[in-house]
Order: C-alpha cells, then structure tokens, then sequence
C-alpha cells in the first residue's frame, strides 16, 4: 500500500480527484484543514487536505494498463481437460467482465439452489401437516400469520399450540391465544441500558448492505442529543470511504469524538483515548455470510474492545435462508441483541419473527428510515403482533 495526500477546496471535491485517480478502494487515513503558507494565502479559505492508502495495483490506470496487456485481471478458473475449450469470444480486454460475470452467475446459482431448498422444506412440512385440521378461526389466523411472511414451521406449530390451549380454555377467543403466544414468543425488548459511573462498549455486526452505519449514527446521536450522554465512536469499517465519510460528517455535527481504527493495537489506544465517556460505538465491516476472515476479524474486535452490548444488525425484509445464514455465522458470538433495520422497506413483519424465533436473542430496536437521529426506536413488540394478525 503506499500513501497519498489530496489538498482540494472541500471534502466532496477532494473525494471527486482521489476517486478519480485511484478508484474506490482507496482508504482514507486523515482529513484536516490546511492553510498554503506565506502572506499572499493569509486571508484566504483553508484548503481540505486528505490522506488516503491505496495499492497501485488497483487503480483505475493500472486495471486498464492490465487488461490492455492481458494480464488476466479476474479470469475465470482454467476448465478441466475432458471438457472442450470454451470458446473465445472477446479480446483480453474484456477478461475481467467474464470473470465478474461467472463469479454473478455462480452466486446465483447458489441463491437459487437456497431458494429450491427452503421451498422443498416448506413443501415437505406442508405436506406432512395436510392432515391437521384446524378450527376455522385458528386457521384463518395461520393463513394471516404465513401470508405475512412467517415461515410455515413456526406458524403451523403456533396453530397446534393455540389449539391445545383452547382445549382447556374453549372460552378463550382464539385471536387472544394466538396474541398471547406471538407475545410471548417474541419476547421483552432489551435496548441498551447505560451504566452509571462506567463506561459501555457497544459493538454493531451484520452483513453488508443492512445500514448498519447508518444505524450507529442514529444511535449515537440519540444518546448524545436526546439523553445528553457523553458519546464517542470508533470506526473500524476501514473498506469503505462512504462508510468513513458519512460517520466523520455526523461526528463533526454531533461534536463526537470518533477515531479509525485500522489494527487492534489502535482500537485499544482509540478505547483508552475514550476512558473518561459513557457510551462508545464500535463500527464494523460488513461481510457476506459465511466469511471466515470476517470472524476471525469481528472475534478480534471483540477480543479487544469487551464490549457489554454486542448489536447483530439485520434487514426486515431478509428472506429466511439468508436470515439462517446471517444468524449462523454471528453465532460464535457468546451473547448480541437483535437490531432489525429497514423496517420501511417491506410490509411484512414475519421477517422480525422468524428472526426471534431461529436465533433465539433478545430483540432491541427497529430502523424506519434514513433521518437521524429520529428513525430509530426501542421494538414495539404489541404493534408487531397487531401487524401479523392484522
């Protein structure tokens, strides 16, 4: 990696060149405002100048340079002898699409093959619960329960229990069983409880793409404005310039201290910089499901930081394959709440319980939206159970 510095009017146009130049995989390390030297720059404007790493191997000159010279960016694996040759279609300039496009292509493959899977085994329940007949009531609640998305197992598996309490309760309404059950299934919420006197550690972890930077700053904000808590944030989502940038805006704002952490050894001087605050937010990297590297990472993090609260970010629209797989590989994890995001972007709620039910942790918040610090709140579980039987 070799290092860089940008000096621009303002941040966006500094972002603009160095994007430019070195792609979006360049990383940066610091921003500050400059002053050129001498009496002729006295009165001027301050110029923003940034920091940034990046390997000169993947800029967007070196990527085209390789791809003229056919150097074989992002081929696809050599095929095995006993098959024919595929055959060429491109120059050696459009190598790296291939690749990218067999690499797409693969991993839908595989998504499908999660989807035949999952409706295999919804069909195979179906089909072995086909005997069960339930009581009118009882089965237009189980009708409502899988057309809101909960997965067919769970919602079968309520219907026999409610049907098993009315036995004993005839008098009991149906609907209030059922209520009682979702209830009790999805749990109390556990948002976070500052301590008093000491400070606490707040680690968010989930896949790419649920907002989970997005949902740090909403909490940070939250206790920093709303509960006039002292609140710092660590950043050690170091992939993306977004991610950075978008903290770096809200802490300027919020007047937080944050600090990057690129090693371990900085996450524990950026923890001990922060000693005498009361609530900490770690950010982290999001990975696909099932990166090894990726917990290795988080286990270190967490090694390092002990932080009390652990916050396992996922979307509500989550389908339950990739929701098993979300949960699966944060379950090396001793102990994480429940924060589901996105709540705005799909009607059903069947995500949220299917989510309680497979990963058996407490519930803590839910997003609605992108305005911070507002779209954010402790779970409703009494609302969640009206929209599931609604």
């Amino acid at each position: 990696m070799l290092v860089k510095r940008y000096q621009a009017a303002d941040m966006q146009a500094a972002m603009d060149t160095i994007i430019k130049e070195l792609g979006s995989d360049a990383v940066v390390l610091d921003s500050k405002k400059v002053r050129p030297k001498g009496l002729a720059h006295l009165f001027t404007k301050p110029l923003v100048e940034v920091m940034v790493a990046y390997d000169p191997g993947k800029t967007p000159a070196a990527l085209r340079k390789a791809a003229y010279q056919g150097q074989g960016v992002g081929l696809p694996p050599e095929r095995p002898r006993r098959e024919p040759p595929a055959p060429v279609r491109e120059a050696a300039g459009g190598a790296a699409q291939n690749g990218e496009q067999l690499q797409e292509l693969d991993r839908r493959i595989s998504s499908l093959d999660r989807m035949l899977g999952d409706f295999m085994d919804k069909f195979s329940y179906v089909k072995r619960d086909i005997t069960y007949d339930y009581a009118p009531e009882v089965q237009a609640l189980v009708g409502k329960l899988v057309e809101n998305q909960v997965r067919e197992e769970l919602a079968h598996a309520l219907a026999r229990e409610t049907e098993a309490i009315l036995r004993t309760q005839p008098e009991s309404p149906p609907r209030e069983v059922m209520e009682h059950l979702l209830l009790e299934l999805l749990g109390q919420p556990e948002p976070i409880s500052p301590k008093k006197f000491k400070r606490k550690v707040i680690l968010l972890v989930g896949p790419t793409g649920v907002g989970k930077t997005t949902t740090l700053v909403k909490l940070a904000a939250n206790f920093s404005v709303k509960q006039k808590k002292r609140v710092g944030i660590i950043n050690t989502d170091t992939f993306r310039i977004a991610a950075q940038e978008q903290i770096k805006t809200y802490a300027d704002i919020l007047s937080i201290p944050l600090a990057v952490a690129y090693q371990k050894s900085e996450l524990a001087e950026a923890l001990a910089s922060m000693e005498d605050l009361e609530v900490v937010f770690i950010d982290t990297a999001g990975k696909k499901p099932g990166d090894v590297q990726h917990q290795e990472d988080i286990g270190g993090i967490i090694a390092v930081a002990n932080p009390e609260d652990v916050l396992l970010c996922v979307s509500a629209a989550t389908g339950f394959a990739p929701l098993k797989e979300v949960v699966d590989t944060y379950a090396f994890i001793e102990d994480f709440r429940l924060l589901v995001t996105k709540l705005d972007e799909t009607r059903y709620r069947g995500g949220i319980l299917n989510l309680r039910w497979y990963a058996k942790k407490n519930l803590a918040y839910v997003t609605t939206g992108q305005n911070v610090p507002d779209d954010i709140e402790k779970i409703d579980i009494q609302s969640i159970v009206d929209e599931l039987l609604r």
